[in-house]
């Protein structure tokens, strides 16, 4: 590689850490008119500096292409490039093409592009998840620390969650709304984006302590984490848990795989009990600012003392370390393998117990009024999938216009449906993408989600900062089964997707 070609490659890293700097500060934190706006400044953000990036690395790759072609090496690149193509890199391609294709054959070309009435998640804005995954993946060298800069855009998010929730506006953003403060917060906007934020963010950080060196560090994770767990209950989030929740089915099952990652995992349940401690003080005060509005979730959790729940296993899975720790080294290496090697497989076996479970539960209880009425959106999303042509289930019926497949179906219903503009989107990722994108689309994005898992078993370096990763995204997955995508975490999820490909890029090279 000449010196040429070594300078135009760092330009190219360099530009995408940048661009990633960019999304986990500016983005979270950008806002111009309050929150009338809100959707579209992140959407504006995102447009403008993807933009930007692509100018900078398509100039780049035009002069390496020329580079290339003098010193006759285009032939040996090229089949190097194509024998690092993956999985994940062509089924990103592919749904790429098919949400093209969708558009075009829609019933409102410019309204699928823009996604304008599905929460600015349209075709344009798919195209450019996919070219950023490339070039993510391509470009992100896994070198400085792109990490610090989530941390520090997530804290200052969270810090003005916290305060807002708490009844002090300091960004006067609730002035001309105050009978909708319940639904709007911070500087991410609706709750319903607060919440799928935090259920991308929050796993992240539970597990990011595994690779992040230094004890001031860890110290200042396990702050933000305490901080992001005392939002939960102050803050209208079921969702949240939701998303969270899932995302803890592959912590605890990464965290039973050695025993010497159960430390954490137990910080994490004595943080969230403290938190909990907080909030019923505050939600029991009649001195509070701002009384302390509480969901299904977060009711239950402090009128019955639930939160403690966590604390108390911490707590036990320290004592049981200390224990350990006194036995002589052969029996404590004997007690470790049966950890590592019985409990992540019970794990996963309660894990497959519980959906089934949760699956039984869900058909036999369904009603349009299920989870605050998203059971009438899916109801009326999978009909319109079922009415639709062939074509239409194929290939669907174009990004960011499943309002007009809803809106139709909310026509020929006999009898009352209130809230209308609550159908833009199907309130779930597999149900928006079925009808939309059609069973292809559907597919593939089912491969999108399964593939990183891949990636993650096969690799063999990075491990703890890949399953930080990982955890980031099956928050995503998580928080997909009841929220549309918007575009922050869609975003942050094309980022921490395009990272992961990066990381398993470094391997096969390797």
């Amino acid at each position: 590689m000449t010196i040429g070609e070594i300078f135009l490659k760092k330009i190219r890293e360099e530009s995408v850490k940048m661009f990633v700097v960019l999304m986990f500060t500016l983005l979270p934190l950008y806002y111009s008119d309050n929150y009338y706006n809100i959707l579209h400044d992140k959407r504006d953000v995102y447009g403008l500096f993807t933009l930007i990036l692509a100018g900078i690395l398509v100039c780049s790759l035009l002069v390496s292409f020329c580079l290339t072609i003098r010193h006759k090496q285009l032939k040996e690149n090229i089949k190097k490039e194509f024998h690092k193509t993956s999985a994940l890199d062509i089924t990103m391609i592919l749904f790429g093409i098919v949400a093209v294709v969708s558009t075009v054959y829609s019933s409102d070309v410019e309204q699928s592009l823009t996604g304008e009435a599905a929460w600015d998640v349209g075709t344009l804005m798919i195209v450019c998840s996919v070219f950023l995954y490339f070039a993510i993946s391509r470009c992100y060298s896994g070198k400085g620390d792109i990490w610090a800069y989530l941390y520090c855009g997530t804290l200052a998010v969270l810090v003005i969650g916290v305060i807002d929730r708490l009844g002090y506006d300091f960004l006067v953003m609730h002035d001309e709304i105050p009978l909708q403060y319940n639904i709007f917060i911070s500087t991410i906007g609706n709750i319903n984006f607060w919440a799928a934020y935090l259920s991308v963010i929050i796993p992240f950080f539970i597990l990011a302590p595994g690779f992040i060196q230094g004890k001031l560090k860890k110290l200042c994770i396990y702050l933000l984490l305490l901080i992001a767990y005392f939002s939960l209950f102050i803050t209208l989030t079921n969702t949240t848990y939701l998303g969270i929740g899932v995302a803890m089915l592959f912590v605890i099952w990464y965290s039973l795989q050695k025993t010497s990652r159960l430390m954490n995992l137990a910080i994490n349940g004595i943080l969230f009990t403290v938190a909990g401690v907080a909030a019923e003080v505050l939600w029991r005060n009649p001195y509070t600012p701002r009384p302390i509005d509480t969901d299904t979730v977060t009711l239950l959790l402090l009128q019955h003392h639930l939160y403690l729940i966590p604390g108390a296993v911490g707590i036990i899975i320290i004592v049981f370390l200390l224990v350990t720790s006194a036995l002589s080294v052969k029996a404590r290496k004997k007690v470790n393998r049966i950890v590592e090697r019985y409990f992540s497989k019970i794990w996963i076996e309660l894990i497959l117990i519980g959906v089934i479970g949760l699956v039984y539960y869900l058909i036999y209880n369904y009603s349009l009024e299920l989870f605050n009425y998203r059971g009438s959106i899916w109801y009326f999303a999978f009909n319109g999938f079922l009415d639709g042509n062939i074509w239409q289930k194929i290939m669907g019926v174009g990004p960011g216009l499943l309002d007009t497949v809803t809106q139709a179906q909310i026509a020929k219903a006999d009898f009352y449906v209130e809230w209308n503009w609550f159908y833009c989107t199907a309130h779930n990722d597999l149900l928006e993408y079925l009808v939309t994108t059609g069973i292809v689309g559907t597919v593939l994005k089912l491969m999108m989600y399964i593939l990183p898992y891949i990636m993650y078993a096969r690799g063999k370096s990075r491990k703890s900062e890949k399953a930080a990763v990982l955890a980031a995204l099956t928050g995503f997955i998580g928080q997909g089964l009841m929220t549309g995508p918007y575009i922050l975490t869609y975003a942050f999820y094309t980022i921490f997707l395009g990272v992961m490909a990066a990381y398993d890029r470094m391997d096969k090279a390797q």
